[in-house]
């Protein structure tokens, strides 16, 4: 049997996920309107420690004016959100965490502003990384993560980070790989997931620091914020209602 030639294969990898889509828009359309989950009421603000022994904190815009601050808030279109940072003598430790309620935002849309993605497209350089990482604090495993070192645009020093993206509790299918290039399957999984079952509940949490992180990991302030994130997000068998779940 002859080989079949790439250019056939290429044009039925859009084809054929195509078709599926338009299926799974007819099916939608025959099973009528859904109920979405409630949007969970998680003032991250208030969950997130804001004073921490040993470092001063302080909130951080998400851009470096109001101007661009609003217009990320409007692209990210999150339900609730917390950037913070704690300082202390030679070091910078940074928590960022977003929510997006279910029927919110696709998931291939909220993998585009990981680091991987989104830093790299803006000129950072990954110098290490590390896939599914596991930590754990005060005995009780996380969730994996994706463990990264990244260089500026500028050359300066390099920031260390630690970043999660769940849906529905777990981690995302673009976790364990670099996620700098979207994955035309993954894509295709999730248009028609959505159409079926809507957008499912995310978070995206992410530590940053100026030194590596397990330099501070055992440290009692970063520990009380740890803490908060297990229950909030990345230990499932800690996490803790909502206050608006009471």
């Amino acid at each position: 049997m002859s080989e079949v030639p790439r250019s056939l294969w290429r044009r039925w990898s859009l084809v054929g996920p195509a078709v599926v889509l338009v299926a799974a828009v007819a099916v939608q359309g025959l099973s009528g309107f859904r109920e979405t989950p409630r949007t969970r009421e998680l003032h991250l603000a208030r969950r997130v420690p804001s004073a921490i022994p040993g470092w001063q904190g302080r909130d951080v815009p998400l851009g470096p004016n109001e101007f661009v601050a609003n217009a990320a808030t409007k692209i990210l279109n999150y339900d609730d959100y917390v950037n913070r940072e704690f300082v202390r003598t030679g070091q910078r430790f940074g928590v960022y965490v977003a929510y997006w309620g279910p029927g919110k935002m696709p998931t291939r849309f909220v993998a585009s502003h990981t680091p991987d993605r989104c830093w790299t497209e803006n000129g950072w350089r990954c110098l290490e990384m590390k896939f599914r990482e596991r930590r754990t604090v005060a005995g009780t495993a996380l969730l994996p993560g994706e463990w990264r070192v990244f260089a500026p645009p500028d050359g300066g020093p390099p920031t260390y980070v630690l970043y999660w993206h769940l849906v529905d509790g777990k981690p995302s299918v673009t976790s364990g790989r670099f996620n700098a290039i979207p994955d035309p399957v993954d894509w295709w999984k999730d248009t028609v997931q959505q159409v079926l079952r809507g957008s499912r509940e995310q978070y995206f949490v992410r530590l940053t620091c100026n030194v590596p992180l397990e330099t501070i990991w055992d440290d009692g302030g970063v520990r009380e914020v740890l803490r908060e994130l297990q229950g909030l997000a990345l230990a499932p068998d800690l996490q803790v209602k909502a206050e608006g779940d009471q």
